[in-house]
């Protein structure tokens, strides 16, 4: 992955059970640059940073957080 990103994610997944809360997430987010994750109630924005965080597991998907993986 890019030595500029300072997260990039491809195909990040996550459900629980039945219920899909984050489904096929691509992001780049660059060193210095300020991001906004916005979304709805349910839409998987705190579920999608704490997989960042490296306190959730992701169900599939590449994630790189400052050239390392969280998980």
């Amino acid at each position: 992955m890019d030595d500029e990103l300072a997260i990039s994610v491809r195909g990040l997944r996550k459900a629980y059970g039945d219920t899909v809360a984050v489904a096929g997430v691509d992001l780049d987010v660059r060193r210095g640059e300020v991001f906004a994750l916005l979304g709805p109630n349910g839409a998987g924005k705190t579920t999608t940073v704490e997989i960042l965080e490296g306190y959730r597991r992701r169900d599939a998907g590449e994630v790189s957080v400052l050239g390392s993986d969280p998980a």
